[in-house]
């Protein structure tokens, strides 16, 4: 990376990337890499001053970071190629634990996304560490239906690196970053607006199914009131629930 796009970089991070606190910024900790197969260019960023150093600060901060008029996120793996390619070009990775844009969102299950809203389930690659998927699912569990978002992070094993789930409140210092090809993130974007269309084309049918089966129950309901006051039936005694077999059988 050419020194006079460091310098744009770290003045823009100056300017623009104070978080909550008014103290913590991040800067690059080495030069900008593209991925061949994405078009993606990464590069690794390090907060500075007091935290949080959270990922939803994170989030927030790489938002504001462009390089050759591309905007920053926290960076996406969808593929082996990415992997690899991260792995083998940004060895202070297998030292640090790393935010990227991966979360796991507690509503009636752990939805697993990446930050442009694609979720994880649509993509065959997976870099887990073993166990920690168990460990959202108990997580998830507990707070079942919050949204909460548990983030997602580089951790380094024997094996080079893993994904391991942290929490809302959890501080760390680096983070990977990404300024996606504006042609793929347009792309992304589509897919994504796609996707969220059907879960909400989804949730509403699942709505409209809970709701006409409580209309049918209340008619069934005023149906039963309707006949037993016909008969001279007090409506104590009306009862959508079966009459006991008369043998307690």
């Amino acid at each position: 990376m050419a020194v006079s796009a460091v310098m744009v970089a770290v003045a823009m991070m100056l300017q623009s990337s104070v978080d909550a606190t008014g103290t913590a910024i991040a800067r690059p900790t080495g030069d900008v890499k593209q991925e061949d197969t994405s078009g993606s260019y990464f590069q690794i960023f390090e907060f500075y001053g007091r935290p949080p150093h959270t990922w939803e600060h994170a989030q927030a901060m790489v938002g504001g970071y462009v390089y050759k008029e591309r905007a920053g996120r926290l960076a996406q793996v969808k593929s082996s190629a990415i992997h690899y390619f991260l792995l083998l070009n940004f060895l202070e990775l297998r030292e640090n634990k790393t935010w990227i844009g991966l979360g796991a969102e507690c509503n009636e299950t752990a939805d697993l996304m990446w930050i442009d809203g694609s979720l994880l389930k649509d993509q065959s690659f997976r870099a887990w560490n073993e166990g920690t998927l168990k460990k959202i699912s108990r997580s998830c569990r507990s707070s079942k239906g919050s949204g909460k978002i548990l983030p997602v992070f580089y951790d380094a094993d024997e094996f080079g690196l893993r994904w391991e789930a942290g929490s809302e409140k959890q501080n760390l210092r680096h983070i990977l970053v990404e300024f996606p090809d504006p042609v793929v993130l347009a792309a992304e974007k589509e897919k994504a607006d796609a996707i969220k269309a059907e879960i909400e084309k989804a949730a509403k049918a699942k709505a409209d199914k809970a709701e006409k089966a409580k209309a049918e129950k209340e008619a069934a309901q005023a149906l039963a009131v309707s006949a037993a006051a016909e008969m001279g039936m007090p409506k104590a005694e009306v009862s959508n629930t079966p009459a006991k077999d008369p043998k307690g059988q």
